[in-house]
C-alpha cells in the first residue's frame, strides 16, 4: 500500500457534507493532536503525518515500534490502515497527564473491502464493503488487539446543529482534566454516507469557547501592539459589509454559501481592490502575503462563524 493521505474534515454546514445528518450519526471527540497513520507496505510497518512519510527517528514511529500491539494488527489484517490522532501539547492544554506521547485511533480504513477477522471470541468481523469500517465493528478489532481509541460520546439519529453545538460546548470532556472545561470540538461521521458527488467527508463542530479564546488572543495582540504588519493590514481592509457583500452575491447565485468559496472569493477582493492602497499607505512594503492571506481569512470567520465550526448565530438549522 502506498501513502493515502487522510480525508479533510468540513466545517458542519459545508455543502460537501449536505445530508450528513439524516440518519444514525456517531458524535466523536475531537482531539488537539497531529494526525498521524500506520499501515503496511511490502509487509513492513510504515507511518505517515498528514502530509509526507515519517523515518525511523520520529517520536511517532518510535512510539509504534514500542507498541507490538499495532503491528500485529496491521501485518494480521493486510488492507488496513489505522489513522490516530498522536497527542503532544498545541492549543489545547487541559487533558489529562496520562493523555500526552500517546496515539489514539479515531479512524480505520481498509483497501481490501472482503476483509474478514475473527476475533478472539470466535466472532466474525468483517468491514461492509466499506472503506471507511464503521465503529461498531472496528472498536471490536481494536479491542482484540488492545490498540487504544478514541470512543464516540454520542450516536443520535438526526442530530440537529444545536444538538451537535451543544456537545462540542459542555460535554466533551474525554481525557480532559475535570474542571478544565471540554476539548477543541466533535467530529460527526454518519458510516454508508455518499454526498451528492459521490464522496464521503466527515464534519467537524468547534467548541464555541475555543473559536471565542482563539479570537481574544488576536484582539489582545492588537491592542497590546504586538502584531505583525500582516495583521494591522488585515484589520484595516477586512469590512463586514465587504464579507457581507461577496457572501450575498454567492446565495444570490449559487443558493448556498460554500465557505471555502466565500474565503477565495473575499481574498481576491483583498488582492484587486486594496493592494494599491496598501503599497501607498504603508510606502512599499515587504509583505508576506502568505500570512496577510491567513489573517485576512481569520477575520472572515470571525464575521461569518456560523461557516466556520458552528451553527448559525440565529441557531436556525
Amino acid at each position: 500500500m502506498t501513502f493515502i493521505k487522510y480525508q479533510h474534515v468540513q466545517h458542519f454546514g459545508a455543502d460537501e457534507t449536505e445530508g450528513l445528518t439524516d440518519g444514525v450519526c456517531y458524535i466523536f471527540p475531537k482531539m488537539d493532536g497531529s494526525n498521524m497513520c500506520a499501515y503496511t507496505e511490502d509487509g513492513e510497518i510504515r507511518c505517515m503525518s498528514r502530509n509526507c512519510i515519517l523515518d525511523g527517528d520520529h517520536p511517532f514511529t518510535r512510539y509504534v515500534k514500542g507498541h507490538p500491539e499495532i503491528g500485529r494488527i496491521l501485518k494480521e489484517n493486510p488492507g488496513i490502515r489505522l489513522y490516530g490522532e498522536w497527542m503532544t501539547p498545541h492549543a489545547v492544554r487541559s487533558y489529562t497527564a496520562d493523555t500526552w506521547e500517546h496515539w489514539f485511533v479515531f479512524e480505520v480504513c481498509s483497501e481490501n473491502k472482503h476483509l474478514e477477522h475473527m476475533t478472539q471470541t470466535g466472532e466474525i468481523l468483517t468491514c461492509e464493503g466499506e472503506y471507511y469500517i464503521p465503529y461498531d465493528i472496528y472498536s471490536r478489532l481494536l479491542d482484540d488487539y488492545g490498540v487504544d481509541y478514541i470512543p464516540p460520546l454520542a450516536v443520535i439519529d438526526r442530530p440537529s446543529g444545536n444538538d451537535i453545538q451543544k456537545m462540542a460546548d459542555e460535554d466533551n470532556v474525554w481525557h480532559i482534566t475535570e474542571g478544565q472545561g471540554c476539548g477543541e470540538g466533535v467530529v460527526v461521521k454518519r458510516y454508508g454516507y455518499r454526498n451528492r458527488y459521490g464522496e464521503t467527508y466527515w464534519a467537524k463542530v468547534i467548541n464555541t469557547q475555543f473559536r471565542t479564546m482563539r479570537l481574544k488572543q488576536r484582539h489582545r495582540r492588537l491592542s497590546d501592539g504586538d502584531t505583525t504588519l500582516e495583521e494591522v493590514i488585515a484589520e484595516n481592509v477586512m469590512t463586514l459589509d465587504l464579507v457581507n457583500k461577496e457572501y450575498a452575491k454567492i446565495a444570490e447565485t449559487d443558493g448556498k454559501v460554500n465557505q471555502g468559496k466565500l474565503l477565495g472569493i473575499v481574498w481576491k477582493c483583498v488582492i484587486d481592490e486594496f493592494i494599491w492602497d496598501i503599497l501607498k499607505k504603508y510606502r512599499n512594503p515587504v509583505i508576506d502575503f502568505g500570512r496577510l492571506r491567513d489573517s485576512c481569512l481569520d477575520l472572515v470567520k470571525e464575521m461569518r462563524p456560523e461557516l466556520f465550526g458552528g451553527v448559525p448565530l440565529d441557531g436556525s438549522e
